[in-house]
Order: structure tokens, then C-alpha cells, then sequence
């Protein structure tokens, strides 16, 4: 946001919208400038909060009072940061009769919006997965034991597989390749034989727990890695253990060199595409690292699931059990 701010200010007000669509139907809308910004411009987490509000234009009442404040504020265009339900909301905010021109930039650690290869956040977050996992495989050679990690990324197994790949993991579980747990016990058996421990990566959207969802609809996740280590040492009877880092992973770390860099392109082609009148686009990585711009609306009601090579890859190293 800082480096946005920077770019636009020379020639445009600046506005910071608060708690995501709900600053909006709310007004919590306040001017900004980069010395404001300065100070948490290189910290994780977002300055200007966040919320977990959908600004529904199935329901009319809110969606008027969505449309009218929008009016009302006088914003020309609005830069939504945020993950594939902040993109999506913006991309029907454009669709929707023009209530706002809107520029789109991919910012969750799920690494799930669909039409980027990565977005910003993705990858601090999974430097500090790798470190917790590191930091616990230690306990586990030192007391012969199994461990199991499980880590974020909802109906996504990004996170899981780049922090099994870069800890070398004994098997990994993620949403998008079911596997019968007696197979990850199996190997479990096979690997703490030949050297007395075991790791073991799994994400969290491997199995939803029920209860209220929220207002995009997802349902509760958490708690897998208490379940499967649980499993593991009932039918191996080796004990095992679970660590869940959660939501550290999110803000434990400053961002890393490749996150910050990221923002800054993001913004840079963000801002270009605001002076050219290019909306109703999201920036993206794509390929071999190019920046460009895909319409918004190809991230509405979609995800970018492990798939092709690097589901290849997951296969390679934990498919053939």
C-alpha cells in the first residue's frame, strides 16, 4: 500500500478504505500519504485492517447502501489487495452496472487466486512454515518420535506442498489429492523403522469441521493435525506429536526479499494501469515472472488449485505409496 501511495499521490488524493468492503459500507474512509504509511510499509499484517464482510448484491437493501455510499464518497477507482473473495467482490463491483472503476492485486498467503502463479504474502508465509517445521523436526530425531505440521491455506494445498518440498517431508497431505490415512501410517511405519523418525505436513482444508460459515461461505478448518496424529499413533503405536502454527505463520516474520519485491511490481503496474484507465484488472505473476493484467472477473467464483507440474511434482515424492 505504501508503494501505491507513493506512486499515485503525486497526482491523486489517496484514500485509505478501513476493514475491507466493510469500510465502505460503513464510510470508514480516511485520506492517506506515504509518510503515514511509512512506518508499517515492511511489516505483515495490513495497516488498514481487514474483515471478513461480503458486500452480497443478491441482498437489494445492502447492496443500495453499498451503491450509495460508493456515490456519496466520490471514489474513482478502488484498489482491492486482497485474496480470491476480496477480488471477487471487486470484480462484481465493476460488473455491476459501473458502481466503481477497480484495479485488482492478489495479497493472501493461500496462494490460491486464480489467474497468478503467486501473490504477495505466499511467500513469507511459507518461510515460516518451513521454520517451525525445521525447528520442530529437531525434537523429533532427538526424541525418536513422529511428528505432524499442519499448516494453513484452505481448500488450497500450496502452503503444505512448498513446505514439504523444501523440508523433505515423508509424506504430505493436501485438499486436492485425498488420501486413506491407513497409506500416510503405512509410510510412517516404513520410515521411523529405517531411522526412528518421521515427518509428516498436512493442510488444514483437508477436512471442514462443520459449524456456522462465514460471509463467503467457507466453513471452519483447523484441528486436522491433532486428528491424524492422533490416527497415526493408535494403528502404528509409535507416539506422535502435532504442532499447528496457525495464524504465526501470517505476521510471525517480516516479509521476505521476494514478497517485497513483489508488492513493489504489483503496485507499479497497478498504478499504470489507473494512469491508462485500464480497469477492471488484476495484476499477476505470471510465467517466468512477467507482470501483467488479466480481467478481474476471471478470479470470480474460481481458485487455483495444485495442479499440472507441480502436482506432478507432489506425486513424484508422495503419489506412489
Amino acid at each position: 500500500m505504501y508503494t501505491l501511495t507513493k506512486l499515485l499521490e503525486g497526482k491523486h488524493e489517496v484514500y485509505a478504505i478501513f476493514h475491507g468492503w466493510r469500510g465502505i459500507l460503513d464510510k470508514e474512509v480516511r485520506r492517506v500519504r506515504s509518510k503515514d504509511l511509512i512506518d508499517t510499509a515492511f511489516t505483515g499484517g495490513t495497516f488498514i485492517r481487514t474483515s471478513r464482510t461480503n458486500p452480497p448484491f443478491k441482498d437489494e437493501t445492502r447492496a443500495e447502501t453499498f451503491a450509495k455510499n460508493l456515490r456519496e464518497l466520490g471514489l474513482d477507482v478502488i484498489v482491492a489487495i486482497g485474496g480470491d473473495d476480496t477480488l471477487s467482490a471487486a470484480a462484481q463491483t465493476q460488473a455491476r452496472g459501473g458502481l466503481a472503476n477497480v484495479v485488482g492485486i492478489p495479497k493472501t498467503i493461500d496462494n490460491d487466486v486464480y489467474g497468478t502463479d503467486y501473490t504477495i504474502g505466499f511467500d513469507t508465509a511459507v518461510n515460516e512454515a518451513i521454520r517451525v517445521t525445521e525447528s520442530f523436526k529437531t525434537t523429533l530425531v532427538s526424541h525418536e518420535r513422529v511428528g505432524v505440521v499442519e499448516v494453513m491455506g484452505r481448500e488450497a494445498g500450496w502452503i503444505a506442498l512448498f513446505t514439504g518440498l523444501a523440508t523433505m517431508a515423508d509424506f504430505v497431505l493436501i485438499p486436492e489429492k485425498p488420501v486413506n490415512w491407513d497409506i500416510v501410517a503405512n509410510r510412517v511405519k516404513e520410515v521411523y523403522k529405517d531411522r526412528r523418525w518421521a515427518l509428516i505436513v498436512v493442510s488444514e482444508g483437508i477436512k471442514e469441521y462443520g459449524g456456522p460459515k462465514d460471509e463467503f461461505g467457507h466453513s471452519r478448518l483447523g484441528g486436522v493435525g491433532n486428528e491424524l496424529a492422533q490416527y497415526i499413533e493408535k494403528v502404528t503405536g509409535i507416539e506422535t506429536r502435532a504442532v499447528i502454527p496457525g495464524h504465526i505463520i501470517r505476521g510471525g516474520a517480516p516479509p521476505t526479499v521476494f514478497d517485497r519485491v513483489l508488492a513493489v511490481r504489483f503496485a507499479t503496474e497497478a498504478f499504470n494501469a489507473i494512469e491508462s484507465g485500464d480497469f477492471g484488472k488484476m495484476v499477476a505473476y505470471r510465467g517466468g515472472g512477467d507482470i501483467v493484467r488479466v480481467p478481474i472477473t476471471e478470479v470470480l467464483g474460481k481458485n487455483r488449485l495444485v495442479s499440472g507440474y507441480w502436482m506432478k511434482l507432489y506425486e513424484t515424492y508422495w503419489g506412489g505409496t
